[in-house]
């Protein structure tokens, strides 16, 4: 079985370490179990723990979640938890691909103002594939929060030139994606579980690691 997608890390790398410093520097990851409300809308967290917070109180707390394909590159993506009036963090926000557990750096300085942010990515990998991958997906982020469109959440439309750049950026992620596919590392026992518990192989799904 080989990495698909990225995945909670299992252990802090010196490469999420180093973005992490460059983030938030001082500050240390804690791991944060995901109880998804039911019905809820993908990668929508800072509106959920809104109403989470008008609804059932506590705080919204923002940051960041941690993710790595092992081998080829780590990455931050910028997202908002709950932390109950127990004082307990909580991501109740539904993921597009589901995980039992986040690797979340709290940003305090950072407040989210409705407009969107781009992940921040690291390549571990010294192939220019993955360099290269790792820019489209910055050269497509700008292109859809250009100007006015950074405020704008939901389906955006696209006419005329730069309909077409976004679909030259498309085609080449499908061109680049083809090819990362060849570096997927395949599981190991102390490779970071599939399933997003953030424990390794060894001691979550070890069993069906074939």
């Amino acid at each position: 079985m080989k990495f698909k997608r990225p995945v909670t890390p299992a252990e802090m790398s010196r490469a999420l370490t180093a973005l992490c410093e460059d983030i938030v520097p001082g500050a240390t990851p804690l791991y944060i179990d995901v109880h998804p409300l039911s019905g809820a809308p993908a990668d929508e967290c800072f509106s959920l723990v809104s109403s989470q917070v008008a609804t059932n109180g506590g705080d919204l707390v923002v940051g960041w979640i941690l993710w790595e394909l092992p081998t080829l590159f780590v990455e931050a993506e910028f997202h908002a938890v709950w932390r109950s009036p127990a004082g307990k963090f909580i991501d109740i926000a539904p993921k597009k691909s589901p995980t039992r557990r986040i690797l979340f750096l709290e940003d305090p300085l950072r407040r989210y103002e409705g407009r969107q942010v781009n992940n921040v990515r690291r390549a571990t990998s010294q192939d220019p594939v993955v360099v290269e991958y790792l820019t489209a997906f910055d050269s497509q982020f700008e292109l859809l929060n250009r100007g006015e469109r950074a405020h704008r959440h939901g389906e955006i439309h696209l006419e005329g030139s730069e309909a077409a750049e976004f679909n030259a950026i498309q085609k080449k992620l499908v061109l680049l994606q083809l090819r990362i596919d060849s570096h997927l590392p395949s599981f190991g026992p102390y490779s970071p579980c599939w399933c997003g518990s953030g424990k390794k192989v060894k001691w979550c799904h070890r069993d069906q690691a074939v």
